[in-house]
């Protein structure tokens, strides 16, 4: 059984993929919207070209970010929640803390946070079950 700095971690963990996929779907509506008003505003013949490129560009760019929101999701769930939930602490110290740092540099910024924290947490119950006297921490 998880102790309660664990716990708090996983949950900080969960809440984390939680926000990630909220900002993904909202990133899938905003590239619909922006498909649907390129192609509506491309009336005259002459920028149809232009708005289709700018329309396939600006698809790269989201569909890129899309991407690495997919991969942040899954590397938090495998490489973190899945860990704590198996109550395997210890594997998901270093992941967390490399994963919540390339999250801030990167622009996930809340779940980055919130990952960190979950760090602090998993290291915590990771000293705590070593059995370090808290005066020698």
């Amino acid at each position: 059984m998880l102790d309660s700095d664990a716990s708090t971690a996983k949950t900080l963990v969960l809440v984390a993929i939680i926000l990630q996929a909220v900002f993904f779907v909202i990133g899938v509506f905003e590239v619909i919207a922006l498909a649907a008003f390129l192609t509506v505003t491309t009336v005259p013949p002459t920028s149809t070209r232009l708005s289709l490129g700018a329309l396939g560009i600006i698809s790269i760019v989201f569909s890129a970010a899309l991407a690495i929101g997919i991969l942040w999701i899954a590397l938090d769930y495998f490489l973190i929640y899945k860990k704590l939930k198996e109550e395997r602490v210890r594997e998901a110290e270093t992941p967390s803390l490399v994963l919540g740092i390339i999250q801030l540099i990167f622009g996930g910024l809340i779940p980055g946070i919130l990952i960190i924290v979950a760090y602090v947490k998993i290291r915590d119950s990771v000293r705590r079950g070593n059995g370090i006297p808290a005066g020698e921490r």
